[in-house]
């Protein structure tokens, strides 16, 4: 997977105090070309503290453009903030 950092717009669930769960997003890519994409699995997830900085990331599954991808979400706590970290 590439690290692309961008941020994107998403649709959360949230679930009493539980971390939040990605439903769908949105990004463009290099070539500016809009997706919206359904998370269509999330394998795992984890909540990581680099250099001070509280983060969940999510490694996830969906079909983009007819094939199956797998690629990171990143919810930055503090920011409240979405990034597509990796594809």
């Amino acid at each position: 997977m590439k690290i692309v950092a961008e941020p994107i717009d998403a649709v959360v669930l949230f679930r009493g105090k539980d971390k939040p769960i990605p439903y769908k997003f949105k990004y463009t890519d290099c070539a500016g070309e809009r997706y919206e994409v359904k998370i269509g699995k999330i394998l795992s997830s984890e909540e990581r503290k680099t250099a001070g900085i509280r983060t969940y990331i999510y490694n996830c599954q969906s079909v983009i453009n007819d094939i199956e991808k797998r690629f990171e979400l990143k919810y930055i706590i503090h920011e409240c903030r979405w990034e597509l970290y990796k594809i």
